[in-house]
């Protein structure tokens, strides 16, 4: 634990870009075992963008989510959120005591260090705003760290094209509003916090030297047993049908974090077509079919 207080890293991403595996990777190499109940998606708590929603702060419509949530909604779940994992009564007088204060009874309650990971909450400018207010009004007690994880957009957009049947073009949309975020966010004062973005090629590739490495910048004992591994998403066997054509907003972008234009940029082919033609009128629908029946089988 650093200077005795309570670390607590924020990981943040857009979806599909590694998140899940970087969050499951730390956790073992910072030994971490408990975590707090969510019944969301990969352990992720979508804590400060319901803040926000409860708050009345603004944010911006995410595909495939139901972010932003209504303000009622947002309430309800992140009350019940703490009071399922909080060991005593949390007391409070107003919505934002509940969420300041209900946030640091959390990471308490599962510290010494706590790992944050959603992948909505980079998108919204209001709940990164909020990160940093807890920040600055528990200065004294938490040290935030600040990890964003970036991946090839070419297999962000195959994964989220595949699994949601989403049009490239909205995908690469968010893509750009996530990572503009990124600059802006990195770029701030950010009190004594800790801001570092890596990528998730690298740590697919070497896991135990990235997860060492980020330990060491964050200050903090490390003990990687490498039992995590990436999973191989069935989207990124049909990387070499990728014709989509990105903007110059998203090679200017993809530049500054690393990427060579040729690895990002899709070559015009009928075979994107057919395969996205495929997806959206076949792949998916029939997908969806099967899903349904399996609930009502279940």
């Amino acid at each position: 634990m650093s200077e005795n207080k309570i670390d607590v890293i924020y990981i943040l991403s857009e979806k599909s870009s590694g998140s899940s595996f970087l969050f499951r990777s730390l956790k073992d190499g910072l030994g971490v075992t408990k975590y707090p109940k969510t019944h969301h998606f990969e352990s992720e708590t979508l804590y400060w963008t319901k803040a926000a929603s409860i708050l009345d702060r603004p944010q911006i419509s995410m595909l495939a989510s139901a972010v932003p949530y209504e303000k009622e909604r947002a309430k309800r779940e992140l009350k019940h959120f703490l009071d399922t994992n909080l060991s005593s009564a949390l007391v409070y007088s107003s919505d934002e005591e509940m969420i300041f204060n209900g946030w640091y009874a959390l990471i308490k309650e599962f510290g010494p260090v706590f790992i944050e990971k959603s992948p909505h909450h980079l998108l919204q400018w209001s709940a990164l705003e909020l990160m940093l207010d807890f920040e600055q009004r528990f200065t004294h007690l938490v040290k935030c760290h600040y990890i964003g994880i970036v991946r090839n957009p070419k297999d962000v957009i195959l994964s989220q094209f595949r699994r949601w049947n989403l049009a490239p073009e909205k995908i690469e949309n968010q893509w750009v509003m996530t990572y503009m975020n990124w600059q802006r966010f990195s770029s701030l004062p950010h009190f004594k916090g800790h801001v570092e973005l890596i990528k998730y090629e690298d740590l697919a590739s070497v896991p135990k030297h990235v997860v060492e490495s980020l330990c060491n910048s964050l200050n903090l004992p490390c003990k990687f047993n490498g039992v995590e591994s990436s999973k191989k998403s069935k989207a990124s066997k049909h990387r070499s049908l990728f014709g989509y054509q990105f903007s110059q907003s998203v090679l200017s972008l993809t530049n500054s974090q690393g990427y060579a234009q040729e690895s990002v940029q899709g070559k015009i082919s009928y075979k994107w077509k057919c395969y996205r033609l495929y997806i959206s009128s076949i792949y998916s629908p029939l997908k969806f079919i099967y899903l349904k029946i399996k609930k009502a089988i279940s």
